[in-house]
Order: C-alpha cells, then structure tokens, then sequence
C-alpha cells in the first residue's frame, strides 16, 4: 500500500537513489528557488529534468499521477481565484434574445470578460509553478531513505550552536515517516469504509463522523508506540553522530546546476 502513496520511500537500485542525500536535498532547493519567480525556460528544463529523474530512478508514474489527483481540487480552486476577474460585471442586458449563433458568440464574449486570457494564463503558470515543487517534493522522498534525510538536516544544522540539531534532524525524518504511515491508515479505513459499502452513502457528513475518530486513534497509537521505540533503543542527544562527508564531485555537480538555473532567468 505504501507504495501506492505519495510521501513514501520507493526503493529501487537506481543511481538516483544511491546520491548522497545532501546533494537530492540541495539539488531540489535549487529548483525550488528557481520556480519562485516566473520564468519560461526554468519551467521547461523543470518540467524536463523531473521527467528524466523518474526515469533514472524507475519510479513508477502512477507516483506522480496521484499526487496530481489529490492536489487537484486546491489547483483547481488556485486557477478558478487567479483567473477570475470581476470587472466585466455590468447591467443585465434586456435587449431580445439573439440566435443561437450570436448567443454562442456573446456568451463566450461574456465569459471572457470574467476571465481574461492574460489571467488565465497567469493562473496557469502559478498552478503549473505549484505543482511542479509539489512534484519534486513527493520525488525527493520517494528516492531518499528517512535516515537519510535524518544525516542531512544533522550535518545542515551541526555548525549552530543555538539549535539542537540532533532533536530537529530525528524529528524531521520521523515526521516524514509518520505522515507517511497516516497515509497507509487513511487508505485502510477508506478500503473498510468501502468494504462495508460505507461509500454509498449520500450525507458526507457520515464519512467524517467515522474516519476521523478512527485516524485519530491510529495517529494516538503511532505515537506512543514511536516514543517506546525511542526510550528502548537509548535515544540521547548528547551522543556523537557521526556523518560521512559531502562526496566533492556531487557538491560541484548541485553548485553547477544552481549557477543553470540562475541562468536561465537571463534569457
């Protein structure tokens, strides 16, 4: 099931995989960053390089294609308030009612004039934008190991000293790994739900009353059985960690990309 979901780690014996963490982490800071401000080249080598990093790393494509599905209703409602301009709002028209052709005509003129092309296509680039960072963030964690993850946020937040960076790097992953695992409980009480033909009914208040009480106790239940797993296996922080370090020829390699992609807001 886990597989199935986004926000899970998909192993695979790909190089992709098997890049150091720090670097897929900087790697999709870069692109991030690059998205922030609109730029027609970036969105395309953004749209190119996701497409050949599921390829390198053999994710499946049904991955991207459900987190597409479940960030659909909030891109929808993102396009619909970006597009939408009030200012062709007038009078009602009490002239007499045209042909079928003219009425086409006016009424895709008056559609028009509440969504202008230049705003859609605004509202177009800002979901396309969106849901490219969405894209790589669920590719970042399908290719990247939670402990993983854990040594990297450690190694980032080492050299403050006002922060406690072991506390911060086991909680990031954990939080990663728990988030994950309410997904798996979320789609196991949909799959009951439905065996139980709790689907078919029509008040979607019914869904709600029985799913959220259930995932609330799966969520109670994850977390004390964490905290055990952590007080058995002696979690302190004032133990050393030791992190490999930062392989040269991948820290060019992010370096040369972030000066790529600064490029291209040139052209």
């Amino acid at each position: 099931m886990a597989r199935r979901l986004a926000l899970h780690y998909v192993p695979r014996p790909s190089p992709v995989h098997r890049l150091d963490a720090r670097t897929k982490l900087f790697a999709v800071l870069a692109v991030t960053c690059a998205l922030l401000r609109p730029a027609g080249p970036v969105f395309a080598v953004a749209t190119l390089g996701l497409s050949g990093v599921v390829m390198a790393a053999r994710l499946p494509w049904n991955l991207l294609g459900r987190t597409v599905r479940g960030w659909l209703p909030f891109l929808v409602g993102i396009f619909v308030v970006q597009a939408f301009s009030p200012a062709g709002m007038g009078p009602a028209d009490l002239s007499p009612a045209p042909s079928t052709a003219s009425a086409v005509q006016e009424g895709l003129a008056f559609l028009g004039s509440f969504f202008p092309p230049d705003a859609v296509v605004r509202a177009l680039l800002t979901v396309w934008r969106l849901l490219l960072m969405v894209l790589w963030a669920v590719v970042f964690t399908a290719v990247t190991r939670p402990r993983d993850l854990q040594d990297a946020v450690l190694w980032l937040l080492r050299p403050l000293p006002f922060l406690p960076a072991r506390r911060i790097a086991v909680m990031a992953a954990l939080s990663l790994r728990f988030f994950a695992l309410l997904l798996d409980d979320l789609e196991e009480i949909r799959l009951a739900r439905k065996a139980r033909l709790g689907d078919r009914r029509r008040n979607p208040f019914h869904g709600l009353r029985t799913t959220v009480p259930a995932l609330f106790r799966k969520a109670l239940a994850r977390t004390e059985s964490t905290a055990l797993a952590l007080a058995a296996r002696g979690y302190r922080e004032d133990l050393p960690a030791r992190v490999p370090p930062w392989p040269l020829n991948q820290a060019t390699g992010v370096c040369l990309l972030a000066a790529f992609l600064a490029a291209l807001h040139l052209f």
